[in-house]
């Protein structure tokens, strides 16, 4: 029986367009931030989400920002010597500590915020607002159908 082929282009399959744009965003932006704030790429995301969450528990910063316990735990040190963070234990469970921004990575926060806003709009300047609002609401269906497969 002869073997059936498939017609596969690389540069049409969605994964791989979403893998290319999701490494050359976060590349781009890790040395935008890395040169002018002094932080690494793992810094920025769990900066990022503690300033989105004000109070995250350690351990759900993993899921929150799609990075392993590893990885989070050196930029948590990483952060926390920077001067950047501070961890709590909580009360109720002494091994789970609440993490948060110091004053002065509050003010590191909220002077990145601005600056990777800025980032985001030159990249995206390209597209018309429609566009935008489709890729948006795309990216925000696939999330979903995600989390249901």
């Amino acid at each position: 029986m002869a073997e059936k082929k498939t017609h596969f282009v690389l540069d049409d399959f969605v994964p791989y367009k979403l893998m290319l744009v999701s490494e050359r965003v976060g590349a781009g932006l890790a040395a935008f931030y890395r040169e002018e704030f002094g932080i690494s790429r793992p810094e920025w995301r769990l900066l990022a989400a503690i300033g989105h969450k004000e109070k995250i528990i350690a351990r759900e910063l993993a899921e929150f920002t799609c990075m392993d316990k590893v990885k989070v735990s050196r930029g948590l040190q990483g952060l926390e010597e920077k001067g950047l963070i501070a961890r709590s234990p909580l009360p109720e469970d002494q091994r789970a500590a609440l993490v948060g921004l110091t004053p002065a990575g509050l003010e590191l926060y909220r002077r990145m915020v601005p600056r990777v806003l800025e980032w985001e709009a030159s990249l995206i300047d390209c597209l018309s607002a429609s566009e935008y609002r489709d890729m948006v609401n795309g990216l925000d269906r696939l999330l979903r159908r995600l989390e249901e497969l």
